[in-house]
């Protein structure tokens, strides 16, 4: 009778504490949550085969019992919650007798669990731990160390009181992972004490403001592994679908049998990504084997002794799509190792390590919260090469980390560096073009100092002052403005032309020779000019010859008297070497206080660069 009193009064806990999460506002979150557990029976204070509080924690080979849960969660403040959470397992390991015997093995013993706890989480980011207090009521299969009625095979019960901590990590606004151990007080001798270990996937239901102001903001996303990526979860071994006799049994029956069939461990692997779906893993397993099969209803669950399995297989991968959900299927081998047993055995000594080969085939799914943590399902099939190691499914429920860089990251670092000069497009002057930082991105081709954007002449070394283009001839013309790029000359960077004086007799009147700018210097066209008027005087005739120089506006006036003076002196000297001794040659300076033209353009000034030489007749 107080049974059922104690689960009556459960259920008015579970239902008042339902109704007061109903009854809050509807902006509150519902998450739910769900994954495997662990009961371990071991380190809770009691006599063997349990043991000290606390003693061997961790010691999942021996004492953990693996199984699901599932939960539902309401939040009722930013750090409160209320939870009801469901258990399901069966109990092989009972405890331990020191090292006779590490693990009291029992009939795999049906476990049931309801439990309500209040929640307390620390912070608003998201890792955010959290402690719990509750109360329950669990289930437990009679057995050789818990017994309560005449029927061995019944269930017995006892209300719990609970005490948790635990961890849980959103990976996005929508998806957390759970890591919670909870201690289970029982009210009652014939309900062991125990530890329920939980690690599970949190599903938000909807989005609270402070989720939303402090989580990864859900976004649709196309997601590209990076090139290496690490995974590690949980393990599950099933010797018994794989076609074979008893205690094997049919291809896939009793396929998600695991109460009864499935071996829990752990693995990790590390995958190397080739291309967008094509991929390389290598992974280990390590496992002990208490289930290996059944002999029908007699013996649904046939139970050996822990024994020690290993494994190391290379696969290769190939997914399908690139969105946040990305089926793949693989094949490869690998290596396996199974301690010996009643049902495995190649003749050595007893307890030894047999390994064989296997060729495997798998299938999965994996599902990206983000484009750094995903989850992994997968399923294996390890056909064994040699009679001795069974045919075996091994089934991997995990994480898996992106590390470094994604390919898609990588590809909008390359999409933001066109060219690849390692200068960002939104900073490169030449997005397009590969250049150097000194000119902005830009190249300098000619390696003149300007960038080719901005050079005249961005294939020809040049100078800075002429818009990177040289001037060959340092005229100060540039040569792709230059006339006359290899002379020197000051029109357009050519020479004044040579004007050709026709001869006329009698060499009587005005004739003029030209100057280059602040030049006294006599070029060709002059002594033609000069050498033509000497030959035509006659030395018969008395010649007097007038000599004016002249210069064009630049310079001081000073300063152009003496050059229009040396000019005239110049022409003077030259006639005198031609022996005109009938003649008298006079020389004056000018200036430029007679220009012929105006000094505004390079052509005015040209045409007043000159000397008049006039000549008259004086009869003897």
């Amino acid at each position: 009778m107080k049974q059922y009193y104690n689960i009556f009064t459960l259920t008015l806990l579970l239902a008042f504490c339902t109704q007061s999460s109903f009854s809050q506002d509807t902006d509150k979150s519902w998450f739910f949550d769900a994954g495997f557990t662990a009961v371990d029976l071991f380190p809770v204070g009691e006599d063997a085969p349990q043991g000290e509080f606390l003693d061997e924690f961790i010691n999942a080979n021996d004492h953990w019992n693996f199984g699901y849960y599932a939960g539902v969660s309401r939040n009722l403040t930013n750090n409160l919650s209320l939870s009801l959470r469901g258990t399901v397992s069966e109990i092989s390991k009972y405890g331990e007798f020191g090292e006779l015997d590490e693990s009291v093995l029992v009939d795999n013993l049906k476990y049931y669990g309801i439990d309500g706890m209040i929640n307390y989480s620390f912070g608003k980011s998201k890792l955010r731990p959290f402690i719990a207090v509750g109360g329950g009521y669990t289930w437990l299969e009679g057995g050789s160390y818990n017994t309560f009625s005449v029927d061995p095979k019944a269930l017995i019960g006892a209300g719990t009181v609970n005490g948790s901590v635990g961890l849980k990590y959103w990976v996005s606004d929508k998806f957390g992972i759970n890591v919670q151990t909870t201690y289970k007080h029982s009210f009652k001798d014939y309900l062991p004490r125990h530890w329920n270990h939980n690690f599970g996937i949190s599903y938000r239901l909807d989005t609270s403001k402070d989720v939303e102001d402090n989580t990864v903001e859900a976004t649709k996303m196309s997601v590209k592994p990076s090139r290496w990526s690490f995974e590690i979860g949980l393990s599950a071994i099933d010797l018994y679908p794989v076609g074979e006799d008893a205690p094997q049994g049919e291809y896939f029956d009793e396929f998600f049998n695991l109460n009864d069939h499935w071996n829990l461990g752990f693995y990790v692997g590390a995958t190397r990504n080739l291309t967008d779906n094509f991929s390389i893993t290598a992974k280990g397993t390590v496992a002990e084997i208490s289930k290996y099969g059944e002999f029908g209803e007699l013996d649904e669950s046939v139970l050996v002794d822990n024994l020690k399995y290993y494994g190391l297989d290379a696969m290769a991968n190939y997914s399908f799509g690139k969105g946040k959900l990305q089926p793949f299927v693989a094949v490869g081998g690998g290596y396996t190792w199974l301690e010996e047993g009643p049902y495995n055995n190649n003749g050595s000594s007893s307890n030894s390590l047999v390994g064989a080969g296997t060729v495997n085939g798998s299938v999965g799914v994996k599902y990206w919260f983000n484009d750094r943590i995903g989850l992994n399902v997968q399923t294996t099939y390890k056909h064994s090469l040699k009679d001795y190691l069974p045919k075996h499914f091994n089934h991997n429920l995990g994480l898996v980390y992106n590390l470094g860089k994604s390919a898609e990251k990588e590809e909008e670092e390359d999409d933001n560096d066109r060219d690849k000069d390692g200068i960002p497009n939104d900073l490169d002057l030449c997005p397009d073009t590969f250049g150097i930082a000194e000119f902005g991105g830009c190249p300098d081709t000619d390696g003149d100092g300007v960038s080719d954007k901005d050079d005249l002449c961005p294939e020809v070394k040049g100078l800075i002052e002429f818009g990177g283009c040289p001037d060959s001839d340092g005229d100060g013309f540039p040569d792709n403005k230059d006339n006359c790029p290899e002379i020197k000359g000051t029109l357009n960077g050519c020479p004044p032309p040579v004007v050709e004086i026709p001869v006329v007799k009698p060499v009587t009147g005005q004739r003029k020779v030209y100057f280059n700018t602040d030049s006294t210097k006599l070029d060709l066209n002059a002594q033609a000019i000069l050498d033509e008027i000497a030959t035509s005087l006659t030395s018969d005739t008395d010649y007097n010859i007038s000599i004016q120089g002249h210069a064009d506006a630049r310079g001081t006036d000073n300063y152009n008297i003496n050059l229009s003076l040396a000019r005239a002196k110049a022409i003077k000297s030259y006639l005198d070497s031609k022996n005109l001794g009938n003649s008298t040659i006079s020389i004056s300076a000018k200036g430029e206080s007679q220009p012929v033209a105006p000094n505004t353009t390079a052509d005015g000034r040209a045409r007043n660069r000159r000397v008049e030489i006039i000549i008259d007749i004086t009869a003897k």
